[in-house]
Parts: C-alpha cells; structure tokens; sequence
C-alpha cells in the first residue's frame, strides 16, 4: 500500500470520493486548491495543505510528512514560483531534509529525480494542463538500501486507468 497524492480539484467532491474508494492506501496528502469546507469527508481524511485558491486560513501552506523510509515536503507550489522553476522549492526540500517533494498549482502532472529528491505533481483532476486527461499519483516504496529508498509511482487518469506514459521507478537519498 502507498499514498495517494491528487492536487487542484477545484470544488470537485464526487469524483475525488470516487478517487478515494478506488485505492486501498495508507495515506492521502492533497496538495492545494480543494476548494471546498475541508471539513467534509474525504477531504477531512487527507493531509491537505491550502493552495491560491482556498480560503480555509487554518490548513497550513505546507506540511512534512515521515511515512516509512520517506520524509515528504507538501506544499501547493504557488508560494515558490513552481510554474517557473523549481530551484526555489529545491532549496526547501534541503531545508527540511525531505527525500520527496510533492506539489501541484500548474495542473501540469510531472515526476522526476533531481540530486537524490523526487519532485511530483500529480496534475489536476479538475483542469489538466499540458495533458490530456485529469490525473492523481500513487507512490509506494518498493525498496530500500543503507543509502536509498526505491520508489515507485503511478499514474492515473480521472478513470482509474493507468496512464504509462508517466511515472516510473526512482531511487531517492534515506
């Protein structure tokens, strides 16, 4: 079992419950722009944190998470410029330590490996952007040495069908 990890919903509630039913995982983390009372399930079981467009004061912009061998950074994105680049959003996963970084705000699903810490958005499942379909991620750890963590992390579209064309297995820092 993994985590589940969907961003930029946008008001949506059916189809993230659906989302939530459709996976056996240990977690859930949302990363910004639910949109919604955040109080109201499913999203009152998620590790949520607020994006541009939520106005729950009390969820935090950003919050670390420990989950086995992984220390993860969560964040929206749009306090760190991430449709620009992500070097601001680097440092802070250093800061902090973290091994995966997970964000959304582009609606741009992305996933790769930069000096050892693996950085993902799961795209939107309200308004893709650079992709065809609405897409969330799951991410299981499948391994683990003295120095890494082996990762794995899937894609899907707003279906439940795997989307192949993104993901794949990574090694990060422990």
């Amino acid at each position: 079992m993994g985590i589940l990890v969907i961003s930029d919903t946008h008001g949506l509630v059916r189809e993230v419950q659906r989302v939530t039913d459709r996976h056996a995982v240990e977690k859930m983390l949302h990363c910004g722009d639910f949109c919604v009372d955040h109080n109201r399930d499913p999203f009152s079981r998620m590790t949520l944190v607020r994006g541009n467009c939520d106005t729950a004061n009390e969820v935090p912009t950003e919050q670390e998470t420990k989950w086995r061998d992984l220390h993860i950074l969560q964040t929206h994105g749009h306090l760190y410029g991430v449709k620009s680049t992500l070097l601001r959003l680097h440092y802070r996963a250093e800061e902090t330590g973290a091994n995966v970084v997970i964000f959304g705000h582009s609606h741009v699903p992305a996933c790769g490996v930069v000096r050892d810490i693996l950085f993902l958005n799961p795209g939107s499942l309200q308004l893709p952007r650079g992709f065809e379909v609405p897409t969330y991620a799951i991410i299981e750890q499948t391994g683990v040495t003295q120095s890494t963590v082996l990762l794995s992390v899937s894609y899907y579209d707003h279906h439940g069908n795997p989307v192949r064309s993104l993901g794949g297995n990574y090694s990060v820092r422990r």
